[in-house]
């Protein structure tokens, strides 16, 4: 009886083992986060084109050679990769903004005296860092709103050339057969993934879209879009009231920032989904209103918003802005993010620095 046990044990432990490495092989290792948490097959959304290989910059050692940049941010800025291509200007230090206030940024800005500030969001944490329950400031819906743009933006020509005058890092190509033996445990999550996919497909993390045209990424199935299904709530939760107390919490901040009278920038960016609405074939999907663009972000002084220069590239045919596989940029967004940054605080010094 014991040894029929550890048979049928045996040739099942086999069988799932197995059927994991089987659907890691077809679908191939995955290296975005959207297919990780989707099992959409890196097969359909990996990224063909080249990348180049980061090395990440979080936090360097301060010297007296280079002026010092407090980071606030998201895992944009976690990465450290659009800090590597400023890496050879500026020094880093990282802090997560989700956990930490204004009033703790002002204290450490009075503390250890960095030479510039930024302050980086991505578009779907905006409501709950600058909302009515923020945690990040005391919010407010009180101020008199700015209604013209207070930066001259950059046209596409001016990004790229910034861009081109960039350190650039060593190509490195996507995997696509298993390297490592945690693949094979990857096979068995895409697996359980796919099953509840199947009792529960709108529960899915991640959901397809048809674009309207299959230049804007280098995955195989370009024609369509892997976004992150979350996304699409900001399109019904933010009301005007809601807007407008948005955006006064962010031109307070903003106001707090330039008292400390040294350089900042707040960088505002597009969830992949609005930074493609253009392009969705869904026509009600592409003309709902979407959250960044009811904010006027370069009315806020030193706002940078990369929803129109990271559209001008798309619409220029530069590929994976966004990674297919990913809510996250490939190494042109991070470029734009350097040039944006670097441009801005470059139009600051002068008033600053002898």
């Amino acid at each position: 009886m014991m040894k029929t046990y550890n048979t049928i044990f045996i040739i099942f432990v086999l069988l799932v083992v197995g059927s994991s490495a089987a659907i890691m092989l077809w679908s191939q290792p995955i290296t975005g986060d959207l297919t990780r948490i989707s099992a959409y097959p890196e097969r359909w959304f990996g990224w063909n084109a080249a990348q180049q290989n980061i090395t990440a910059l979080i936090n360097s050692e301060r010297t007296p050679s280079k002026p010092h940049i407090l980071v606030i941010g998201d895992s944009f800025s976690e990465a450290g990769h659009w800090q590597a291509y400023l890496g050879e200007q500026y020094s880093f230090s990282f802090i997560h903004n989700g956990k930490i206030t204004l009033a703790k940024i002002l204290t450490k800005i009075e503390k250890e005296k960095p030479d510039a500030v930024i302050l980086e969001i991505a578009e779907r944490a905006i409501p709950d860092m600058y909302g009515k329950d923020s945690t990040f400031l005391n919010a407010t819906n009180e101020c008199a709103l700015t209604e013209s743009a207070q930066n001259t933006r950059p046209t596409l020509d001016q990004n790229l050339e910034k861009i081109a005058a960039l350190p650039t890092f060593p190509d490195i190509k996507r995997e696509t057969l298993p390297y490592a033996s945690n693949n094979i445990s990857e096979g068995f999550h895409a697996f359980k993934i796919w099953i509840k996919a199947l009792v529960s497909p709108k529960k899915r993390k991640a959901k397809i879209h048809t674009l309207t045209k299959n230049d804007l990424f280098s995955n195989d199935n370009s024609g369509k879009i892997l976004l992150f299904s979350k996304d699409f709530v900001l399109y019904d939760t933010a009301d005007e009231g809601s807007i407008h107390t948005i955006r006064c919490s962010m031109q307070a901040t903003a106001t707090a920032l330039a008292q400390t009278g040294i350089p900042y920038a707040m960088l505002t960016i597009p969830d992949k989904t609005t930074a493609y609405q253009a392009y969705l074939a869904s026509d009600e999907i592409r003309q709902r209103p979407a959250l960044i663009n009811r904010l006027h972000i370069d009315n806020l002084p030193h706002g940078i918003d990369m929803l129109p220069p990271i559209q001008d590239m798309a619409a220029a045919g530069h590929k994976d802005i966004y990674l297919p596989d990913d809510t996250h940029w490939g190494y042109q967004g991070f470029q734009l993010a350097a040039a944006l940054i670097g441009r801005e605080l470059d139009t600051q010094r002068p008033a600053t620095h002898d």
